[in-house]
């Protein structure tokens, strides 16, 4: 009798384990620096607006693609913050660090700012293939004078980059490397536009 209780508690445990939901699993973007080398001089203080993100991405929950007519969301991946703190706080630490601008800043009443970054994240999600995993970001980017509104320049891309792995662990990176690639970009082009004013 009790060797049959075991085998019964035995079987409920494995059962139990092979029904358990993952760990929750909280994600940021981190755009590390790639280069030593500081952006090209921009002599101008910089604002980041806040982000304007597509509300079908602007969720906690990570999202990924099966298909090019089905998205998921992961019941056990999510970013921190949503997307738009994430994207606005990660740009402004990134351009800041790379000593392009003299200042950059989140909050208009810090100072005094002369650019202002506009910035719409179109895409964000995980594109899942039977042969491998990508991370795909699509956003556009707009500098902009600050006391008139005028634009100075405009960059967008929409680009993918294969995960390390079939893990959702490897996107947050892979995002945060596509973001750094194209701010280099962008600000090498605004300095560039502004050089020759």
């Amino acid at each position: 009798m009790m060797r049959k209780h075991a085998l019964a508690l035995a079987a409920m445990l494995l059962l139990a384990g092979c029904f358990s939901t993952p760990a929750k699993r909280y994600f940021q973007i981190m755009p590390l620096d790639k280069s030593p080398a500081p952006h090209p001089r921009v002599e101008r203080v910089l604002y980041v607006e806040p982000v304007r993100v597509d509300p079908l991405y602007d969720d906690f929950r990570v999202i990924y693609r099966v298909s090019p007519f089905e998205l998921k969301y992961y019941s056990h991946a999510f970013w921190a913050k949503k997307p738009d703190d994430l994207f606005r706080e990660a740009m402004s630490d990134y351009l800041g660090r790379k000593g392009g601008f003299p200042r950059v800043m989140i909050d208009v009443l810090q100072g005094d700012p002369q650019i202002v970054l506009r910035s719409n994240v179109r895409l964000l999600e995980e594109i899942d293939e039977p042969n491998a995993w990508f991370g795909r970001l699509a956003m556009d980017l707009e500098f902009l004078e600050f006391k008139t509104g005028t634009s100075i320049l405009k960059h967008s891309f929409d680009r993918r980059l294969a995960l390390g792995a079939r893990k959702v662990q490897f996107l947050p990176a892979v995002l945060s490397s596509l973001l750094v690639d194209e701010l280099d970009v962008a600000v090498g082009k605004l300095a560039a536009v502004l050089a020759e004013k």
